[in-house]
């Protein structure tokens, strides 16, 4: 496991002639499917590993290492699993479906995958490529934990299994740099030979580098002011919309943040609009909820918009001071973002002590209950399924990620009919009325979805930004003949 990035500039190997060098903020939590949850971390294994099904655009699951899969009963899913192999060469059973699923109920796997699996009762392989899922219950929500990444059954026993069905295997494995190769049991095998990971916590470490040639590319990890002298160096510059949903998360078990008018004048406070012009370039949308325009699930409910008249009336009504910690990470765009929300609050009367933390105090405190407020992202949010771990009584931590300790009756009730087999109409409806729930009474403050911004070398052609923001296209990405192996 890595713990710390450092400044990845002095002593850098040489690049390996064709490979891709990118750069990240920071260093994964875990090289383990099971247990990797953060965003350095899921940009990597995403091209290492692969499930079942995966996440179409409008955040559908569609086939992956599935070719297709039935439903005989509704508790019943049968998966016809296609010719892949791992990167050891042996090919993708469903013994190894099954295996890697059995090996979820290791204590050490449960805290980082259980909501969703909790649903399965039984995994079988029926044949050498066909596998069947018995569920506990009912559920419209099971297709997302068909994403779980498959393993091969022998290396699933193990607490670090590194090895998947992926385009990319992993390779060198350092506190500043992690090395993926490609491999030939993909179809098709990628273009690039590999793909280096230099992590370094310092932006203008990773602008210099895509500077002098010696990083690549990088997405969403260099700070606005720096892209107009990235472009007038030579790179390019693509900023695409994305999913990822900033917001400010609020304890309302403390009993300053208890009452809802208190915590939707934090939210009329926030001059959103001003910070993503001014401190994010403009490289956001406004938020109204969870999931984006462009999900399935969209909820067309009504912003908060910035009224700092409505918040300090509210403020009067509820009849109380308010004095809050703010925590937030130490990585400079979000410092200054916290600062920004931080002097908002103060001028409708609002005391806020702004905290920028590194990341495992910042996550620890915030899964602890450690917090008046915290800002944080959620990333690849695919199914509204979100809702039940994020906002259900029964869902605090490690369970679930109801942090703040919002409970309502009819959001725990909604939550739960959503997930039952019901059509997808249906369940956009009662996701719908969460979503007014939420507006009304702000147990979060939905600040902006980001950007996908990525710099990256002008000969590096192939790779697409998704709105997930995830790396996936590098799998196909390629050099034009002038530049392969970097920028000269």
């Amino acid at each position: 496991m890595l713990l710390a990035g450092a400044p990845g500039c002095a002593g850098e190997p040489a690049r390996a002639p064709g490979w891709v060098v990118v750069g990240l903020d920071a260093p994964p939590n875990s090289l383990d499917p099971r247990t990797g949850s953060d965003a350095s971390a899921v940009a990597i294994l995403d091209l290492v590993h692969r499930g079942l099904v995966r996440t179409g655009p409008a955040g559908e699951p569609v086939p992956d290492l599935a070719v297709g899969w039935d439903t005989p009963d509704p508790v019943t899913y049968r998966f016809r699993i296609g010719d892949a192999r791992f990167q050891d060469g042996r090919p993708v059973t469903a013994a190894d479906v099954a295996a890697t699923y059995a090996s979820i109920e290791q204590p050490a796997f449960q805290a980082a995958r259980r909501d969703g699996l909790e649903l399965i009762a039984e995994v079988v392989a029926e044949t050498s490529h066909v596998v069947r899922f018995s569920l506990r219950e009912p559920s419209a929500t099971f297709l997302g934990a068909a994403r779980l990444a498959i393993l091969p059954a022998a290396c699933a026993a193990e607490a670090d299994c590194r090895i998947g069905a992926g385009p990319f295997r992993l390779g060198r494995v350092e506190l500043d740099t992690v090395e993926i190769h490609a491999t030939s049991t993909a179809d098709p095998a990628p273009d690039v030979p590999g793909i280096r990971f230099t992590i370094s916590p310092d932006s203008v470490a990773r602008a210099l580098g895509l500077a002098r040639g010696t990083i690549d590319l990088v997405q969403n990890a260099v700070e606005p002011d720096l892209l107009p002298w990235l472009e007038s160096a030579g790179l390019e510059v693509v900023s695409t919309p994305g999913s990822t949903f900033h917001y400010l998360g609020i304890n309302v078990r403390r009993p300053e943040l208890s009452d809802p008018r208190v915590r939707r004048a934090i939210a009329h406070a926030i001059d959103r609009e001003a910070i993503v012009r001014w401190v994010l370039g403009g490289h956001a949308r406004l938020a109204n909820g969870l999931l984006p325009p462009e999900h399935w699930s969209h909820a067309p409910v009504p912003e908060i918009g910035y009224d700092p008249a409505a918040a300090r009336r509210l403020l009067a009504e509820a009849g109380t001071a308010v004095r809050v910690s703010l925590k937030t990470s130490t990585v400079e765009l979000r410092r200054r973002i916290g600062e920004a929300i931080g002097a908002m609050l103060g001028d409708v009367g609002i005391v806020a002590d702004v905290r920028p933390l590194e990341w495992a105090s910042l996550y620890g405190d915030v899964r602890r209950g450690a917090f008046d407020l915290f800002a944080l992202a959620w990333f690849g949010i695919r199914d509204p399924d979100h809702y039940h771990a994020m906002l259900h009584s029964e869902m605090a931590p490690p369970r679930g990620s109801n942090r703040g300790g919002f409970a309502d009756a009819e959001v725990d009730a909604l939550t739960v009919a959503a997930r039952g087999p019901i059509p997808r109409a249906e369940r956009r409806a009662l996701y719908d009325r969460v979503a007014g729930i939420v507006q009304r009474d702000v147990p979060y403050v939905p600040l902006w979805w980001v950007d996908n911004v990525v710099v990256k070398n002008r000969r590096l052609a192939g790779f697409v930004p998704s709105p997930g923001g995830d790396l996936r296209s590098l799998a196909h990405a390629s050099w034009t003949a002038q530049g392969r192996g970097g920028r000269s």
